[in-house]
């Protein structure tokens, strides 16, 4: 009887403390209490605590720290949560918390960018430039050679450049033709590029683009990488807890990120262009996956919703270009405007006008959906009191394996632009058909055709179709074939290509045909020339079915400083050689470097040091000279490059104050990259007073840079780090009281040599 009144007893007691455990509140908190608790918002807690007020089973809390938290309420002043629809709340006592689940809709949208880029800003410093290219040919009883170069003045103002060309024998004698002279300025915050001087007008897709001598002010969003400027697919989803996400375009994953409980949005997605499908994978806290698949089409010309690409140019239109010097014509003014509408729709809008000649036009760019993408304009033009129209009609898709595109162009008689209004024969009606497609087919190969049939203004047509093919037949070796036909003439060509690549060589050979020179059969041998610099050579052969021989060879050579290429060719009786040699010479920093490329932009590394490695974007691209500097030609604009030095290699006694930086700069200019190394040592330096007695012990010695070193017995302060240069030194005495010293290094000082006595004064 007593064991089964133990138990009865024991079975009670258990009853009301698993009540606790389910329903902390009501039991903890049997009165109305005012408490300061930490909120726990689906799963995160806050980093702020929260006045909350328990009065049974309702729970009080201000409506303002609810919004501070990030939860979307209206309702002023207190709120019982445990009174909200679709909420769940739940008071912890232990702990503290308010542990408070609320709808997705009330949470705040999260906006995940698959790409952070930040923007730099760019550096530039004064220099100049001088590129040249000279060419020089032999063959028969021509002998010829000219002369390119360019002219190139840079800094913080802008470019200030002039190149020209000089020839020598031919038909004109000898002469210096000049081609284009001009100015040019970016200004990075309003994305504009103005340019004073020989120029080309930028075009649209459908009109003409022509040489002025003027003005000319664009927009320039190469200026800043960071900016997307096509519209990218975007997802939008929702998660009740802390979530992982991951993207996956095509099959292949983009990113990986981590979103908190409530509505997010997946921006700028990165894709390829054309279509394709986006999927999205949530993973929540327990591991449970769902994997949502979105298609997308991205047509690279669309522009953003509310972005404004824009150009307008004013002066003369250019004549006689590489033929004479300074011979311009009538005035002409030529402006362009394209404006995002939608993230489906792009508008353009193009005006021109000259004495005698106006001309106006509008299109658009749409892409309805997931099929491609169309694009329309149309023109009117009048001159000398002639109206004319040209229309323009396109359509375009792509996806990984597929590809086609068509367009259709037709001009009316009278239709005339800045390209041809003072051409006095340029009349008629013209057209330009066009149609090409290519598919990719894993098995059989790639194939690709494509017609065209063109009307020129005084009556000439061509028509042309063509077909071709090409596959990788293992590892090494490629195949390519193709045939063209002319419609108008009845007459078709054709060939057909094995390539073999051998490491950086490759040898090719083949069979053409074609209705003049019957079969051809060619054979060819190519080493491509080192990206660092160094040797390649070229040589290909034919015969033709008449026994008839061609060749030509070249072998090319690229240093640091300079190209060199030498070639020679032989066609039947007829044999020609030519040479050429190209490079740069580049002014920066009281100090000339040579380039072998003529580069946009360059940097040179500065570190004051004699052979230290330098890497540019984690490539190893040289050692810095006896004045410590390395020249990096092509360089690109307006891109953060990461320009870092190699600390390993350094001598012990050597120490770099910067080992890496991040630099964007202009377009065409160059900048110093400063990334020091300073040679140090430590010394030990005896200080003494005034009358020459050692420093008493316990003070302490600090240098400029505010680190603090204490003064041993006998005076003696030992310094790391210490600059060839010498160092200034505060001295606070063991006595309280002040005094300064000039330590001097002598240069052949090894390190931890003794100086001194030093007086402190």
């Amino acid at each position: 009887m007593r064991i089964a009144v133990l138990l009865a007893a024991l079975l009670l007691g258990c009853i009301p403390a698993s009540a606790r455990a389910d329903d902390a509140a009501s039991v903890a908190v049997a009165a109305p209490a005012d408490l300061i608790v930490e909120l726990v918002l689906n799963g995160v807690g806050k980093p702020d605590l929260v006045p909350l007020r328990v009065d049974g089973a309702h729970l009080w809390i201000d409506a303002a720290a609810l919004r501070t938290a990030g939860l979307s309420l209206d309702t002023p002043g207190a709120i019982d949560v445990a009174a909200l629809d679709g909420f769940r709340s739940r008071y912890d006592p232990l702990n503290q918390r308010l542990l408070l689940d609320a709808p997705p809709e009330f949470l705040p949208v999260q906006h995940v960018a698959s790409r952070r880029a930040t923007r730099t800003p760019t550096t530039a410093d004064t220099g100049a430039m001088l590129a040249y290219e000279a060419f020089g040919y032999h063959g028969g009883r021509s002998t010829s050679a000219s002369l390119w170069t360019e002219q190139r003045f840079f800094g913080n103002f802008g470019v200030i450049s002039n190149q020209g060309t000089f020839r020598m024998g031919g038909m004109g004698g000898a002469r210096y033709v000049r081609l284009d002279t001009r100015f040019r300025h970016v200004d990075e915050d309003r994305l504009v590029e103005a340019t004073v001087g020989d120029l080309m007008t930028n075009a649209l897709s459908w009109t003409p683009s022509v040489r002025l001598g003027g003005v000319q002010v664009a927009r320039s969003f190469r200026a800043r990488p960071d900016l997307i400027t096509t519209p990218l697919p975007r997802f939008a989803g929702q998660a009740a807890v802390p979530t992982g996400v991951e993207l996956f375009v095509d099959g292949y994953r983009q990113s990986q990120t981590q979103v908190q409980p409530g509505r997010f949005v997946l921006d700028d997605i990165p894709v390829v262009n054309g279509a394709g499908a986006v999927t999205v994978v949530t993973t929540d806290a327990v591991g449970r996956q769902v994997a949502t698949t979105v298609p997308f089409y991205v047509a690279p010309e669309l522009l953003k919703p509310g972005m404004t690409d824009f150009s307008a140019e004013l002066g003369k239109l250019r004549r006689g270009y590489a033929l004479d010097n300074f011979r311009y014509g009538r005035a002409a003014v030529s402006g362009s405007l394209r404006h995002g509408v939608s993230d489906r729709l792009t508008m353009e809008l193009h005006g021109e006008g000259a004495a005698r000649l106006a001309n106006v036009g509008a299109g658009a760019l749409w892409t309805p959906g997931h099929v491609g993408a169309l694009r329309g304009a149309v023109a009117v033009s009048r001159r000398d009191g002639v109206i004319g129209h040209q229309i323009t009609a396109g359509y375009s898709y792509t996806n990984r394996r597929f590809a086609i595109g068509a367009e259709h162009n037709i001009r009316s008689e009278g239709y005339a632009d800045l390209g041809t209004f003072d051409l006095a024969r340029w009349r008629g009606r013209g057209s330009n058909d066009r149609v090409s497609g290519s598919i990719a087919l894993e098995r059989v190969g790639s194939f690709g055709a494509g017609y065209v049939d063109a009307r020129s203004r005084d009556g000439f047509r061509v028509r042309l179709a063509s077909l071709s093919w090409s596959k990788a037949l293992g590892p090494r070796i490629s195949a390519f074939a193709n045939v063209n036909y002319d419609v108008d003439r009845a007459q078709a060509s054709g060939q057909v290509r094995l390539v073999m690549a051998l490491g950086r060589a490759s040898v090719h050979a083949g069979v053409s045909a074609d209705r003049d020179r019957g079969a051809v059969m060619q054979a060819g041998f190519s080493r491509a020339i080192p990206t660092q610099g160094g040797l390649g050579f070229a040589a290909d052969g034919a015969v033709a079915e008449d026994g008839a021989g061609y060749g030509q060879a070249n072998v090319g050579w690229r240093g640091r400083a300079m190209n060199v290429e030498l070639g020679a060719s032989a066609a039947r009786s007829a044999a020609s050689i030519y040479a050429g040699v190209s490079g740069a010479l580049v002014m920066l920093a009281g100090e000339t470097f040579a380039a072998a490329t003529v580069p946009d932009s360059f940097a040179v590394v500065d570190t004051g040091a004699a052979n230290v490695p330098v890497r540019y974007e984690n490539q190893l691209v040289g050692r810095t000279g006896a004045k410590g500097h390395l020249f990096i030609p092509g360089v690109a604009a307006f891109y953060a490059a990461h320009y870092s030095i190699d600390t390993l290699d350094l001598p012990v006694d050597n120490t770099a104050e910067q080992v890496e930086r991040h630099v964007a700069l202009r377009p065409g200019t160059g900048a110093m990259i400063h990334l020091p190394v300073r040679r140090t040592r430590s010394v030990m330096v005896l200080l003494s007073d005034a009358n020459g007695a050692p420093l008493a012990p316990g003070g302490e010695a600090r240098v400029a840079n505010g680190d603090a070193s204490p003064i041993g017995w006998g005076g003696l302060l030992v310094l790391d780090r210490v600059v060839a240069s010498g160092v200034e030194l505060d001295v606070v005495r063991a006595d309280g009281g002040t005094c300064r010293a000039r330590v001097a290094v002598p240069a052949d000082l090894p390190s931890f040599g003794r100086i001194g006595p030093v007086a402190c004064r």
